[in-house]
Protein backbone atom coordinates (compact mmCIF):
# COMPACT_ATOMS: atom_id res chain seq x y z
CA UNK A 1 0.00 0.00 0.00
CA UNK A 2 1.40 3.44 -0.87
CA UNK A 3 1.11 6.82 0.84
CA UNK A 4 -1.86 7.85 -1.35
CA UNK A 5 -3.79 4.73 -0.33
CA UNK A 6 -2.85 5.31 3.31
CA UNK A 7 -4.16 8.90 3.15
CA UNK A 8 -7.37 7.76 1.46
CA UNK A 9 -7.91 5.15 4.16
CA UNK A 10 -7.20 7.68 6.92
CA UNK A 11 -9.69 10.13 5.39
CA UNK A 12 -12.37 7.43 5.22
CA UNK A 13 -11.62 6.60 8.84
CA UNK A 14 -12.19 10.28 9.70
CA UNK A 15 -15.71 9.91 8.26
CA UNK A 16 -16.20 6.74 10.29
CA UNK A 17 -15.12 8.47 13.48
CA UNK A 18 -17.59 11.30 12.83
CA UNK A 19 -20.36 8.72 12.40
CA UNK A 20 -19.45 6.73 15.52
CA UNK A 21 -19.31 9.93 17.56
CA UNK A 22 -22.71 11.05 16.27
CA UNK A 23 -21.37 14.30 14.81
CA UNK A 24 -24.09 15.85 12.62
CA UNK A 25 -21.67 16.40 9.71
CA UNK A 26 -21.34 12.63 9.23
CA UNK A 27 -24.76 12.51 7.59
CA UNK A 28 -24.14 15.50 5.34
CA UNK A 29 -20.68 14.81 3.95
CA UNK A 30 -20.89 14.89 0.19
CA UNK A 31 -19.18 12.07 -1.69
CA UNK A 32 -15.79 12.79 -3.18
CA UNK A 33 -15.40 13.80 -6.79
CA UNK A 34 -13.95 11.66 -9.58
CA UNK A 35 -10.35 12.27 -10.60
CA UNK A 36 -11.29 13.81 -13.95
CA UNK A 37 -13.48 16.44 -12.24
CA UNK A 38 -10.71 17.28 -9.76
CA UNK A 39 -8.27 17.67 -12.65
CA UNK A 40 -10.73 19.84 -14.58
CA UNK A 41 -10.98 22.27 -11.65
CA UNK A 42 -7.50 22.11 -10.09
CA UNK A 43 -5.30 21.02 -12.99
CA UNK A 44 -3.20 17.96 -13.68
CA UNK A 45 -0.30 19.09 -11.45
CA UNK A 46 -2.30 19.24 -8.22
CA UNK A 47 -0.54 17.19 -5.51
CA UNK A 48 -1.77 13.66 -4.83
CA UNK A 49 -2.73 14.61 -1.26
CA UNK A 50 -5.07 17.35 -2.49
CA UNK A 51 -6.49 14.94 -5.05
CA UNK A 52 -7.09 12.39 -2.26
CA UNK A 53 -8.84 15.06 -0.15
CA UNK A 54 -11.38 15.91 -2.84
CA UNK A 55 -11.77 12.23 -3.77
CA UNK A 56 -12.81 11.67 -0.14
CA UNK A 57 -15.25 14.54 0.35
CA UNK A 58 -16.74 17.40 -1.63
CA UNK A 59 -17.95 19.54 1.24
CA UNK A 60 -21.26 19.10 3.03
CA UNK A 61 -24.84 19.13 1.78
CA UNK A 62 -27.15 21.94 2.82
CA UNK A 63 -30.25 20.90 4.74
CA UNK A 64 -33.27 22.68 6.16
CA UNK A 65 -32.65 23.78 9.73
CA UNK A 66 -28.95 23.02 9.52
CA UNK A 67 -26.57 25.27 11.43
CA UNK A 68 -22.93 25.98 10.67
CA UNK A 69 -21.97 23.83 13.64
CA UNK A 70 -23.82 20.88 12.13
CA UNK A 71 -21.23 20.88 9.31
CA UNK A 72 -18.06 20.77 11.41
CA UNK A 73 -15.64 17.91 10.73
CA UNK A 74 -13.20 19.44 13.22
CA UNK A 75 -14.39 21.95 15.80
CA UNK A 76 -15.24 25.18 13.98
CA UNK A 77 -14.47 24.02 10.42
CA UNK A 78 -16.08 22.18 7.54
CA UNK A 79 -14.62 20.92 4.25
CA UNK A 80 -14.89 23.19 1.22
CA UNK A 81 -16.39 21.95 -2.02
CA UNK A 82 -14.29 21.55 -5.13
CA UNK A 83 -16.24 24.42 -6.70
CA UNK A 84 -15.40 26.67 -3.72
CA UNK A 85 -11.69 26.24 -4.42
CA UNK A 86 -12.09 28.69 -7.28
CA UNK A 87 -13.86 31.36 -5.21
CA UNK A 88 -12.15 34.73 -5.23
CA UNK A 89 -10.40 34.51 -1.87
CA UNK A 90 -8.14 37.40 -1.03
CA UNK A 91 -5.19 35.45 0.39
CA UNK A 92 -1.48 36.16 0.26
CA UNK A 93 0.86 33.25 0.87
CA UNK A 94 4.56 32.66 0.32
CA UNK A 95 3.64 29.69 -1.91
CA UNK A 96 3.08 29.58 -5.66
CA UNK A 97 0.01 27.33 -5.33
CA UNK A 98 -2.64 26.72 -2.71
CA UNK A 99 -6.08 25.17 -2.38
CA UNK A 100 -8.51 25.66 0.53
CA UNK A 101 -9.44 22.49 2.40
CA UNK A 102 -11.37 23.66 5.48
CA UNK A 103 -13.18 26.89 6.30
CA UNK A 104 -15.10 28.44 9.15
CA UNK A 105 -18.14 30.72 9.16
CA UNK A 106 -15.96 33.77 8.55
CA UNK A 107 -12.79 34.04 6.53
CA UNK A 108 -10.50 31.64 8.41
CA UNK A 109 -9.14 28.81 6.28
CA UNK A 110 -6.86 25.83 6.29
CA UNK A 111 -5.17 25.49 2.90
CA UNK A 112 -2.84 23.00 1.24
CA UNK A 113 0.10 25.02 -0.13
CA UNK A 114 3.09 24.12 -2.32
CA UNK A 115 5.54 25.70 -4.73
CA UNK A 116 6.42 23.15 -7.42
CA UNK A 117 4.61 20.24 -9.09
CA UNK A 118 5.20 17.00 -7.24
CA UNK A 119 5.98 18.76 -3.96
CA UNK A 120 4.14 17.53 -0.88
CA UNK A 121 1.85 20.35 0.25
CA UNK A 122 1.95 21.75 3.76
CA UNK A 123 -1.25 22.79 5.53
CA UNK A 124 -1.31 26.49 6.37
CA UNK A 125 -3.79 28.11 8.74
CA UNK A 126 -5.04 31.52 7.77
CA UNK A 127 -6.64 32.85 10.89
CA UNK A 128 -7.68 36.47 10.96
CA UNK A 129 -6.19 38.49 12.49
CA UNK A 130 -2.81 36.93 12.05
CA UNK A 131 -0.24 35.70 9.65
CA UNK A 132 -0.21 32.44 7.70
CA UNK A 133 1.22 29.63 9.82
CA UNK A 134 2.30 26.17 8.66
CA UNK A 135 0.21 24.07 11.04
CA UNK A 136 0.92 20.67 9.49
CA UNK A 137 3.80 19.43 7.37
CA UNK A 138 1.37 17.52 5.15
CA UNK A 139 -2.32 16.79 4.60
CA UNK A 140 -1.64 13.32 6.04
CA UNK A 141 -0.38 14.93 9.25
CA UNK A 142 -3.59 17.01 9.56
CA UNK A 143 -5.62 13.83 9.16
CA UNK A 144 -3.45 11.90 11.65
CA UNK A 145 -3.87 14.60 14.31
CA UNK A 146 -7.62 14.75 13.68
CA UNK A 147 -8.10 10.98 13.89
CA UNK A 148 -5.99 10.83 17.05
CA UNK A 149 -8.18 13.56 18.58
CA UNK A 150 -11.23 11.37 17.98
CA UNK A 151 -9.47 8.25 19.29
CA UNK A 152 -8.37 9.90 22.53
CA UNK A 153 -11.56 11.83 23.27
CA UNK A 154 -10.05 15.25 22.56
CA UNK A 155 -12.97 15.93 20.21
CA UNK A 156 -16.48 15.10 21.38
CA UNK A 157 -20.07 16.04 20.64
CA UNK A 158 -21.23 18.53 23.28
CA UNK A 159 -24.64 18.87 24.94
CA UNK A 160 -25.85 20.99 22.01
CA UNK A 161 -24.89 18.28 19.53
CA UNK A 162 -21.89 20.18 18.15
CA UNK A 163 -18.41 18.80 17.61
CA UNK A 164 -16.21 20.42 20.23
CA UNK A 165 -12.60 20.50 21.44
CA UNK A 166 -13.03 19.24 24.99
CA UNK A 167 -9.39 18.81 26.00
CA UNK A 168 -7.09 21.70 25.04
CA UNK A 169 -4.05 20.18 26.78
CA UNK A 170 -4.75 16.83 25.14
CA UNK A 171 -4.86 18.51 21.74
CA UNK A 172 -1.57 20.27 22.36
CA UNK A 173 0.09 17.02 23.45
CA UNK A 174 -1.22 15.10 20.41
CA UNK A 175 -0.25 17.89 18.06
CA UNK A 176 3.31 18.00 19.40
CA UNK A 177 3.58 14.19 19.43
CA UNK A 178 2.48 13.79 15.80
CA UNK A 179 3.91 16.91 14.16
CA UNK A 180 7.04 17.43 16.25
CA UNK A 181 6.11 21.12 16.34
CA UNK A 182 5.30 23.12 19.45
CA UNK A 183 1.58 23.73 19.98
CA UNK A 184 0.58 27.31 19.22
Amino acid sequence: MDADDDLGNALREWSGRLSRLGAPAAGWLRPGRPDEEITAVLGADVPAAVRAWFSWCDGVDDADGQTIGDCWVIPGYWPVTLDETKADLSVELPYAHWVPLLRDGGIDLYVAAWNTPGEEPVVVSLLVPGHPVVEFNSVAELVAVTNACFDRGVYAVDDDGLLDLVDDAGYDALYEEITGLPAT
